[in-house]
């Protein structure tokens, strides 16, 4: 079919696999700019502050995010997936929880300040530890404004993910990072404060908000609680709040442990490390999150085998990008750190090398937007389990045996047992595919070996010259 209907049934939309290729191709068009812009803010900031500071920033953003993700009842997730997720009354139900939720994320995060405040006072925490900075309350409950702002962006946004219409969207989130990347940099090189970062992340909220209702088509977002409404969202919310109650001490654990163990300087090189590695698993995340399961839920709507059928294919296409990328940064990691880098960061080289392993396992990230569009959050409930029971019995007895480098490793492959439990459930659902499976894996020695040549190359031509 070449048209298909809204949900509405008032405009056309192009066929599905237009608009699975066209939000494809904007998704990874904005990523790309916007690792352009993070780059050179990276790179400027880097030498405008000390790695103390990244430290302290990666403890405030993990805080956030946990808050976050324990506050997250699946709003966005419901309204893609659900039948009723184009009806002027579901929507601003979502839209009125969405707002209260961000109250709820900045009240928290005063809560957690205080905490902090009380148990630095009493002695309860290291000398030398992240957690004991003598400022970091106060950064975190400043911060935590950001939320509150952000709650009231529009369900705009939403929609236009659930039809797969990601380039205003896109243009929003380019628009915010370039204006975030001169506030930060201006009001730095001002200050050469933690400030500079804290106040434009508030300052990009406001700006993601205004953009949300004034940029994107559709209805204006208001204030509404319709009970039916409601329970359709805590009826998909309640698997999600579970999982992402998991999930946000899985994602965060790695800043979490360390910052319990290692001086912030140490904290900021495996920031700048993760950061990189972070480069393909957000290209990944954002094609399994804006067009995997948009595209998922609509061919789950139809039948389970065009879901299986999409499923597979998406995979040929991420998987090898992926595996590729960890070969690549495998055998690049040091070079690519001395080269972005001045030389008090070179410490993140090594770490670099080791979390590439990271990214051979969240190529099935992808398993979880299936899983979803099938109406089965409790299998995302079960893996977000296994991941918190790997990460917190596995890592502290590498780091306890090993040390900083048992640790590092330990982030790396953590995901090992629980991309088992991620196999066993596609079996289950008809989504495995051996082939698949077995023929990707060159890809990570294809990477490998591009990165030992360009690396053989550079040492070459640095001798020449000398």
């Amino acid at each position: 079919m070449a048209k298909v209907m809204s949900a509405k049934g008032s405009a056309a939309l192009p066929s599905f696999k237009a608009r699975v290729l066209g939000a494809g191709s904007w998704t990874l068009l904005g990523h790309f700019l916007s690792l352009v812009l993070r780059f050179v803010g990276t790179l400027v900031l880097s030498r405008l502050f000390y790695p103390e500071i990244f430290g302290l920033l990666s403890i405030i953003a993990a805080v956030q995010m946990i808050i976050t993700l324990l506050t997250d009842i699946g709003l966005r997730q419901a309204v893609v997936q659900s039948k009723y997720g184009d009806e002027s009354s579901f929507l601003n139900t979502a839209w009125t929880v969405q707002v209260l939720r961000g109250f709820a994320i900045w009240s928290a995060g005063i809560l957690i300040s205080g905490g902090l405040w009380l148990a630095s006072s009493f002695g309860l925490l290291a000398k030398g530890a992240v957690y004991n900075h003598p400022d970091l309350p106060v950064y975190i409950a400043v911060a935590s404004a950001s939320a509150a702002l952000l709650g009231f962006q529009s369900m705009k946004s939403i929609t236009a993910s659930r039809l797969l219409q990601p380039k205003r969207l896109v243009f929003i989130d380019l628009t915010v990072q370039a204006a975030a990347l001169v506030f930060n940099i201006a009001f730095g090189w001002l200050t050469r404060s933690i400030w500079a970062y804290i106040a434009g992340l508030i300052f990009s909220s406001a700006v993601t908000v205004w953009l949300t209702h004034a940029y994107l088509p559709g209805s204006r977002d208001r204030f509404g609680w319709n009970r039916s409404a409601l329970r359709e969202l805590l009826r998909f919310g309640r698997w999600t709040f579970a999982s992402s109650a998991l999930s946000a001490f899985t994602i965060n654990g790695d800043r979490l442990l360390l910052g319990a163990w290692v001086a912030a300087p140490i904290m900021g090189y495996y920031s700048i490390a993760a950061n990189l590695c972070s480069i393909a698993e957000g290209a990944s995340n954002q094609l399994f999150g804006n067009v995997a399961f948009p595209a998922l839920s609509e061919a789950a709507r139809d039948s389970s085998a065009r879901l299986r059928h999409v499923y597979i294919r998406m995979r040929w296409l991420t998987d090898p990008g992926l595996l590729f990328m960890a070969g690549f940064l495998f055998a690049t990691g040091e070079l690519l750190v001395s080269i972005l880098y001045d030389p008090r960061y070179a410490s993140a080289g090594w770490m670099l090398r080791y979390l590439s392993f990271g990214l051979v396992f969240c190529r099935y990230g992808i398993s979880q937007s299936a899983f979803l569009a099938l109406g089965r959050p409790d299998r995302v409930l079960a893996i977000s389990c296994a991941k918190l029971i790997s990460l917190f019995c596995f890592v502290p007895v590498m780091f306890f045996s090993f040390g900083l480098d048992g640790a590092v490793i330990g982030f790396a492959i953590h995901m090992l047992p629980v991309s088992m439990l991620i196999l066993y459930f596609n079996w289950e659902h008809h989504l495995h595919s051996l082939r698949l499976e077995v023929t990707v894996l060159v890809a990570w020695s294809a990477g490998w070996l591009v990165g030992l040549g360009i690396v053989e190359l550079l040492s070459t031509c640095c001798r020449l010259v000398r």
